[in-house]
């Protein structure tokens, strides 16, 4: 019998590992928030630089090759932050499209015109600077760990939704009291979970979803019921969940991700032919099972039908009615910022500008509600260049990964249920702004990883062979080598 490691030696053999593992539960304790102004990011953001720090320190080039396209994505939109920030001479920067504004600030102050850098609000820049060190850290880390720790991974994210819809539950029993929230700007007559948004709080019910059918069909052994009844459990538990915030958009994308979940069933291995004829008799105990537990949770819904914040769904909010009129405003405005946009972050400064006479009011709009939108205004051209590449090389990753879902290996199931996990958070970019919240964005970042890691695994072992999912492994995802005010929204 093998003798088990030590902790120390354990965290000497997985410092990735265990770094993510410390940083994910950090970002979940403290990240569910998208404000700048929100306290734990001093605890935050400071941990994710040095996460990000070991993760560079730990990579190889093996990894960083294997990877070079999701990593070389958050290098691209770091390396564009940055160049945000650059002061310009002012004959530079006065001449860039939309700077009239500050050019007249500066002339009526008198004296010659600073140095300036592209965007129009630096600190905002900053901000979103910092901002992305979080994903960036879980994305370093997550191209290094093995493929076993993948799947603690997958149990870690999908334990932090529960634990978020369960908090939220608590919520909505505790009949919303506010000191059952964590974040002053919050949500206060909605279940929000760990989060201060339950837009974000819906967000990660949805995107569990995927990762539930994937523990389910992975399942084996005496347990493998167990796991599947509990999974069909958990997965009516964050539907019900994400529907109880009142998110128009978690009702509508729920359908969307149970719909694309048909596509990691599909990946799921097939078992042999005896072994399937052994347990056809017993088929109907987990649906029985799971639908009992659909119905009892099903009951708990309909008493979350009765809070205030159910009525969001047949009511409208400030969002709701106003939504179209920001997007048809920036729509109107945007092209006085092209081809180099007003400055990453700069939206809140820059809508006040422009901001039509109806939307005037004591509050502010923090975002456009449409990240697509909001990326285009502050980035210009250099971001409409960045995302037309990576719709058009996640295309071809999934395209791929679908051709080879009858494989029946866990890279390709794993790598398809991070991009249903993708795809839902970019439609959902669509109306909201999911992407800006660090909980969330380390997901998003982990989620490319397992979208890349099939093919990043295939073309470091120099074959096209596949691995067999029962097999011991300890090889690393990289290299597969063998190692021991109030504001709207």
């Amino acid at each position: 019998m093998p003798k088990r490691p030590s902790p120390l030696s354990y965290l000497r053999d997985n410092v990735p590992f265990v770094t993510l593992v410390v940083l994910l539960i950090a970002t979940v304790l403290m990240g569910g928030g998208s404000r700048d102004d929100i306290l734990s990011l001093a605890i935050l953001r400071p941990l994710a630089v040095i996460c990000l720090g070991i993760g560079l320190i730990t990579m190889t080039p093996e990894q960083r090759a294997a990877f070079k396209l999701p990593l070389g994505f958050m290098a691209s939109i770091l390396a564009l932050i940055v160049l945000h920030m650059i002061p310009l001479p002012p004959f530079i920067w006065q001449a860039l499209p939309g700077r009239e504004l500050a050019v007249a600030a500066g002339e009526a102050l008198g004296g010659t015109q600073p140095w300036r850098p592209i965007s129009l609000v630096p600190y905002r820049t900053w901000n979103a600077f910092y901002a992305m060190l979080i994903p960036a850290a879980a994305l370093v880390l997550a191209v290094q760990i093995t493929r076993e720790d993948h799947r603690k991974l997958l149990y870690l994210l999908i334990g932090a939704a529960m634990l978020s819809a369960l908090w939220g539950m608590i919520q909505s029993i505790g009949g919303f009291s506010r000191g059952l929230y964590f974040y002053r700007v919050t949500n206060s007559d909605s279940p929000t979970g760990l989060f201060a948004n339950r837009n974000h709080m819906a967000a990660l019910q949805v995107c569990a979803l995927p990762l539930l059918m994937l523990a389910a069909t992975r399942a084996k052994g005496p347990r493998m019921r167990v796991v599947q009844i509990g999974c069909t459990g958990l997965g009516a538990l964050a539907i019900m969940m994400a529907t109880a915030t009142g998110s128009r958009a978690g009702i509508a994308l729920s359908l969307v991700a149970l719909l694309a979940c048909w596509l990691v069933w599909r990946a799921r291995p097939i078992q042999p032919a005896d072994k399937r004829r052994r347990e056809r008799r017993q088929t109907w105990v987990p649906y029985a099972l799971g639908s009992f537990g659909a119905l009892l949770l099903g009951g708990f819904a309909f008493l979350l039908t009765r809070s205030q914040s159910f009525t969001r769904i047949s009511g409208g909010s400030t969002v709701e009615e106003y939504r179209f009129t920001v997007w048809e405003s920036v729509v109107e405005f945007l092209p006085q910022y092209l081809p180099f946009g007003s400055g990453i972050g700069s939206f809140v400064e820059v809508f006040q500008v422009h901001e039509p006479r109806d939307l005037l009011s004591t509050s502010f709009w923090n975002h456009a509600h449409n990240d697509w939108l909001e990326w285009i205004l502050e980035g210009g051209i250099p971001i409409i260049i960045l995302l037309a590449f990576a719709m058009f090389a996640y295309s071809i990753r999934m395209a791929r990964l679908f051709g080879r879902s009858k494989t029946g290996q866990f890279e390709v199931q794993l790598g398809i249920a991070g991009g249903v996990v993708l795809f839902v958070l970019g439609l959902w970019s669509g109306v909201d702004y999911p992407l800006r919240v660090p909980m969330l964005s380390a997901f998003a970042a982990i989620a490319s990883v397992w979208l890349a890691m099939p093919d990043a695994g295939r073309g470091l072992r120099g074959s096209s062979g596949t691995k067999s999912d029962d097999a011991p492994d300890k090889v690393t995802a990289g290299s597969f080598e063998t190692r021991p005010a109030r504001e709207y929204g």
